[in-house]
């Protein structure tokens, strides 16, 4: 269940956490808590313990960049083969931090409580906490604070650190617990948490297990349709069917905040490593069941991510959504909320990328848009053009006076966003393009570099440059390119 606040009432609502938990004991070093239950509290018999669960698992055949995983939090006897699947595709050295995201099952909030302390601690030692990146999210976004709460006897986070302490063991660590959600809450985490670790070299973990529940029959049904949905990397449509109870897991929040952050940084891939439940494992009949998943998070590479074409769009589906899209920001001006849509027309049915550029006496006012897109252009349109309007950070949000002023541009992709094999493929004026280098990425749409006069790809390829935030030159070695190819219509071009 999720809970609704306002902007305001959120803020102050997250900030209570830090003074709600005068009666918990707050230690600068978190001691373990479920060691000698959930797993072994000897160190020599632990490090064996995880040692073997990492033998018996096997690497995944996926190409790609490994950027995340999944994995359960149930005691070891029960769940550790599993997560043993996702952490064997960690290369010893190949992650500086690791995000650990756990769901709080004991206590009630809204939002990621970061522990505020200098480590964790299990019997293999203390695992120190990145301030670096705490810090930075607590400046990204309000739903991040610094908190014991969510901490004291909570196990989701604990369980991960053996594994992460044996295959990265100079890796230091972000712990979040996270409590109640909603879509809103998990999108603005996870671009939180995709700016917080641009430049660092981050694996994000979300800690769930699976179906709860008395059914051996529906515990399978459940596990198998919750990670066909985890692995279509659908963060939205992801999040709507915990929301419905139609998925199933204790880690959704976790879940959907990875699966967006890592859609931020690049085209990512899902893998699933491995599926089984409490009553398998054990040769129980009948009785409690748990389900357990492990799936690894990969940065697609040309193999895996080809070109994929779209038709353009109609002159009719083109006026509708125009259409959409201004009703939509008039509608949020004076009610606050979303103009609901529904179609049965087959083009504003298809999803697709899409970017809502306003402008103001020939002028940028916002613009806002998805590479990739999970919702059909009738939701995706009238939202990002709601978010042009109000939510574009370069600019105010919209006033009444300006409403006919503006006009309304929307670009809907007519392939998905692929990589590019070098520059010479990239045309200015054709492709959009997407530059990615040390976690920072910036893009550019296909009319950017003709509305700026740019004579140049290098021209182009610079200002991408300044855009990430990277040195001149940065494109020049080790960054990697995305292309994209859009049909561009407009207010004016419509109605001439």
């Amino acid at each position: 269940m999720s809970i609704h606040l306002s902007k305001w009432g959120a803020i102050l609502f997250l900030l209570s956490l830090q003074s709600s938990v005068t009666a918990q004991l707050k230690e600068d070093v978190r001691k373990p808590v479920v060691a000698g239950q959930f797993y072994e509290a000897d160190a020599q018999k632990l490090c064996q313990d995880v040692r073997r669960y990492l033998a018996n698992a096997k690497i995944c055949s996926e190409k790609g960049r490994l950027i995340g995983l999944s994995v359960p939090h149930a005691g070891y006897v029960y769940s550790a083969a599993v997560a043993a699947e996702g952490y064997k595709q960690i290369q010893e050295n190949e992650f500086d931090v690791v995000v650990v995201m756990a769901p709080s099952h004991r206590a009630y909030f809204k939002g990621g409580s970061i522990y505020p302390g200098s480590a964790y601690e299990t019997p293999l030692g203390q695992v120190k906490i990145n301030k670096t990146i705490s810090d930075a999210l607590l400046k990204e976004s309000a739903w991040f604070v610094k908190s014991y709460e969510g901490h004291g006897p909570e196990h989701a986070v604990e369980v991960q650190l053996p594994f992460i302490q044996t295959v990265l063991p100079k890796a230091e660590i972000v712990p979040i617990v996270i409590g109640a959600f909603d879509w809103t809450m998990c999108e603005k985490m996870g671009k939180a948490l995709a700016k917080a670790i641009q430049g660092y070299r981050v694996l994000l973990v979300a800690s769930t297990d699976l179906y709860h529940g008395n059914s051996y029959t529906e515990c399978q049904k459940s596990v198998h349709a919750t990670l066909e949905a985890v692995t279509s990397m659908a963060p939205h449509t992801l999040c709507q069917g915990f929301s419905a109870e139609t998925y199933q897991a204790c880690g959704a929040a976790p879940l959907v905040i990875l699966q967006v952050a890592a859609l931020e940084s690049a085209p990512t891939k899902a893998a699933l490593l491995q599926q089984t439940n409490s009553n398998d494992v054990t040769g129980q009949k009948g009785g409690y069941v748990v389900g357990y998943g492990a799936v690894a998070y990969f940065v697609d590479d040309a193999e895996t991510f080809g070109k994929k074409s779209f038709k353009p769009l109609p002159l009719k589906t083109q006026r509708e959504l125009l259409k959409m899209a201004r009703e939509s920001i008039k509608y949020y001006m004076k009610e606050k909320k979303n103009i609901t849509y529904s179609s049965t027309d087959e083009w504003l049915k298809e999803k697709r990328g899409v970017f809502v550029t306003l402008t103001k006496n020939g002028q940028l006012r916002g613009c806002i848009g998805y590479h990739e897109s999970d919702r059909p252009l009738y939701e995706l349109v009238p939202d990002r053009a709601i978010a042009a309007a109000f939510s574009d950070p370069r600019f105010p949000p919209l006033q009444a006076s300006e409403l006919d002023e503006i006009e309304i541009k929307i670009s809907a992709y007519l392939t998905n966003v692929y990589p590019a094999g070098s520059l010479d493929e990239f045309e200015m004026g054709k492709h959009g393009i997407i530059m990615i280098k040390d976690g920072r990425g910036a893009t550019y749409l296909p009319e950017v570099p003709i509305e700026a006069g740019w004579k140049s790809k290098e021209e182009e390829l610079e200002s991408l440059c300044q855009k990430a935030g990277l040195p001149r030159g940065a494109w020049k070695k080790d960054a990697q390119f995305y292309l994209y190819e859009t049909q561009i219509f407009d207010e004016k071009m419509i109605n001439e």
